[in-house]
C-alpha cells in the first residue's frame, strides 16, 4: 500500500515510517517542519491548508494521521491549539473521503478520557473513569482544550465512518510514548512514590514504548476491519511502582471493577486489540528498577 504519514518528523512519526517500510509499504511523509535522517523523503507542508491535504494524499491507499499540536503548555494559546488541531483533522479526513482513501488512522490521546485529576487534587476528588481496567471504549472525559480537540477528532472520524461502510477508521488513544532515554524521568517520579504521582491519575499510569506504538499503527493500517474503532494501547505494567490492587484502592476508590481487585493484573485491558489485530506490546517492564 501507499501510506501517507502526517507528523512524520515527530518521535512516533519517524518510527511509523520505519515500521511501514519494513512491512513492505510505500511511504509518503509530511510534516510542518523539516527533519534530517528520516528513512523517506519528507514533504514539508501545512495541513491547515486543505489544498495541501489533497495534494499529499492523492494516489494513497491509507493515511496515518499523527500531525497535531502536542498537548497544552507549549506557548500556544489553548484556543489556537484547539482550532488548529480540529482544522488539520477535518482537512485530512475530508480529503481522504473525497479521494476514496479507505484506511484512516488518527492519533488521539489518552488525555481524551483522562480528565484533569492529578496528585495535587484532594484525595476525595472523584475519578471520571466509569470502570477498570480501562479499554478503548472508555467514555471521553477531556480535561483541557488539547484533550477536547482529541475528542473532537474522534467524533469527526466517527462521522466519516458512518457515511462510508467501506471505511476503516481507527482512533488510537496513545498514552505516554517512551523510550530508554525517559527512564531517568520515571525513576524520579517513582522516587516520590504515591504521595504526589506525576501526570493525570485517570490515565491509568499508562505508557507504551515508541516501537510498540509504531508496530500498532502498521497493524491497524494492514488489518483493521471497516467501521469506526477506538483503541487504547498500553504496556501491561503501570509506570507507578505499586502493586495494582494498592493503586486501585488508593487512586480509584468507588470506580466499578470488571474483575475482582485481587485478580486485576493490569489497569489497561488490551485484549480486544490483540484479538482483532494480533498485536500486543513487546516491551514491558520498561521502568523496572535496575
Amino acid at each position: 500500500m501507499q501510506v501517507l504519514v502526517t507528523g512524520a518528523a515527530g518521535q512516533l512519526g519517524s518510527e511509523v515510517c520505519k515500521a511501514l517500510l519494513e512491512a513492505g509499504h510505500a511511504v509518503r511523509a509530511t510534516d510542518a517542519v523539516f527533519r534530517k535522517g528520516l528513512p523517506v523523503l519528507l514533504d514539508v507542508a501545512d495541513l491547515l491548508d486543505y489544498c495541501a491535504a489533497y495534494r499529499l494524499m492523492e494516489g494513497c491507499d491509507a493515511v496515518a494521521h499523527l500531525a497535531n499540536h502536542a498537548s497544552m503548555g507549549m506557548r500556544r494559546p489553548g484556543q489556537l491549539l484547539y482550532s488548529e488541531n480540529v482544522t488539520m483533522d477535518v482537512n485530512i479526513f475530508q480529503a481522504a473521503a473525497d479521494l476514496g482513501v479507505k484506511r484512516v488512522l488518527f492519533a488521539s490521546s489518552v488525555q481524551a478520557l483522562g480528565g484533569s485529576r492529578t496528585g495535587d487534587n484532594p484525595p476525595e476528588t472523584p475519578s471520571c473513569l466509569k470502570y477498570l481496567p480501562i479499554d478503548g471504549e472508555a467514555p471521553a472525559c477531556p480535561g483541557s482544550l488539547y484533550a477536547l480537540s482529541k475528542e473532537a477528532g474522534e467524533q469527526q472520524l466517527k462521522f466519516y465512518a458512518a457515511r462510508d461502510p467501506e471505511l476503516s477508521a481507527t482512533a488510537v488513544r496513545f498514552p505516554a510514548l517512551w523510550g530508554q532515554r525517559h527512564m531517568e524521568w520515571i525513576r524520579r517520579a517513582r522516587g516520590e512514590r504515591s504521595e504526589r504521582p506525576h501526570g493525570f491519575l485517570d490515565e491509568g499510569f499508562a505508557y507504551l514504548h515508541i516501537s510498540d506504538g509504531a508496530s500498532l499503527v502498521a497493524a491497524v493500517i494492514e488489518k483493521q476491519a471497516p467501521g469506526y474503532h477506538q483503541l487504547f494501547p498500553a504496556a501491561p505494567d503501570p509506570y507507578l511502582s505499586m502493586p495494582i490492587p494498592e493503586i486501585v484502592r488508593q487512586f480509584y476508590p468507588g470506580v466499578p471493577l470488571r474483575v475482582p481487585i485481587e485478580e486485576m493484573k493490569c489497569l489497561v485491558d488490551c485484549s480486544a486489540i490483540e484479538k482483532a489485530l494480533g498485536w500486543k506490546p513487546k516491551t514491558t517492564g520498561l521502568f523496572a528498577e535496575q
